[in-house]
């Protein structure tokens, strides 16, 4: 799980081909998965009643090993290789994306009923040894005496490491699962939430990685797209924990002028109008979500709506508009103010700052503060 708040210096690593990995070094295919040989049911895969047969190696685990190999051994750093062409680099990039997608799925196929070499115990092998390699890897680098922020999926989110702790740490991956681990990038600062998936770093020449926040949906209306923005670029400034209680006072600035805005209807429709493309033919859709409404509601004026169309909305108080014939009178500003604190929140969060109390809002008291 994430560890809340600001962490300066933080090193993320990354194991190449995770799943991959797995399946090639613990030889895990559907043919040598429970297999009848007595001697082979010790040799467990972590955590699992599954065992793995150590008499014949399996197709999956030659075929997908292979690969990954390819991948990983060749294309991968022919992809970053600098006496290459441009066109160069980018056809052995285009060429190890489209193996890793391959690679992705290869694992997940087999706990699909549909599949013909259906599996479960191999799907579920497989995850179990990519969480038996996260969880050494975040044993190991404890005990080197590294904090360990987060982990997510493939990677590993470690508290300023020097770079021999790295170095160790890659090596035992190398040693003692046969998977290569690799510095994937470094953050000046991150900031974690208490969800998975969301979080923000800064890198050191202050450009931005944003992982699941609300703000960087690009359907989003553009008052909430041009708040989310000014935020980063606030963060994005910020180099030392010193400067935070400043940052935090832009921040506390930003959200009160944008509620301001939103509470007295100081902005334009196309400021708070969604866009939304529509992925298929208007009959095609069985249900009615907002963009499709707004849509239908075009069509019958006339306007002919296709698919790949973009349609603008915004929210009322009865349901939705498209936005040409929307009024600033029809805004449901309560739905907005929902929607900018839900743009805010996330970072709030980690920031120890409350969107209630920035915006004068009651804040909800708990039931220890009622009773003592």
């Amino acid at each position: 799980d994430p560890v809340p708040g600001i962490h300066f210096e933080v090193t993320v690593v990354d194991f190449a081909s995770l799943y991959p990995s797995a399946i090639r070094n613990w030889n895990l295919s559907y043919d040598t998965l429970l297999c009848k040989h007595e001697d082979c049911k010790t040799n467990l895969i972590p955590g699992t009643t599954h065992w793995v047969c150590t008499h014949r190696h399996g197709m999956t685990s030659e075929l997908i090993g292979s690969l990954r190999d390819l991948r990983v051994l060749w294309y991968k750093p022919k992809a970053k290789d600098k006496s290459l062409s441009a066109d160069m680099r980018q056809y052995y990039n285009v060429t190890q994306q489209a193996l890793k997608v391959f690679l992705n799925a290869s694992y997940g196929v087999f706990g699909a009923e549909s599949f013909p070499l259906y599996c479960p115990p191999l799907a579920e092998s497989t995850a179990a040894v990519g969480r038996f390699a996260m969880a050494e890897a975040g044993r190991i680098s404890e005990e080197m005496g590294v904090e360990v922020l987060y982990g997510d999926t493939d990677s590993v989110f470690l508290a300023h490491p020097t770079p021999e702790q790295t170095d160790t740490l890659v090596k035992w991956a190398d040693d003692a699962l046969g998977i290569d681990l690799e510095v994937e990038k470094t953050y000046r600062y991150a900031i974690f939430s208490k969800r998975k998936k969301n979080y923000l770093g800064v890198y050191k020449d202050g450009r931005m990685d944003i992982k699941g926040l609300t703000g960087k949906k690009r359907h989003i209306p553009p008052i909430l797209q041009g708040a989310f923005v000014r935020l980063t670029d606030i963060l994005s400034n910020v180099q030392t924990m010193d400067e935070f209680p400043y940052a935090k006072e832009e921040i506390k600035s930003l959200v009160v002028e944008i509620h301001t805005k939103l509470k007295n209807k100081n902005f334009k429709i196309e400021e708070v109008a969604f866009q939304m493309q529509l992925g298929k033919p208007l009959k095609a859709y069985d249900t009615n979500p907002q963009h499709v409404k707004a849509a239908r509601m075009l069509v019958e004026m006339g306007h002919e709506i296709a698919q790949g169309d973009i349609i603008r909305y915004v929210v009322t108080k009865n349901d939705v508009k498209p936005s040409i014939i929307a009024e600033t009178k029809d805004v449901d500003i309560k739905k907005y103010e929902e929607y900018l604190e839900s743009t805010f929140e996330q970072l709030l969060d980690a920031l120890d700052m409350s969107f209630d109390a920035l915006v004068g809002r009651p804040q909800q008291k708990s039931l220890s503060a009622f009773f003592g």
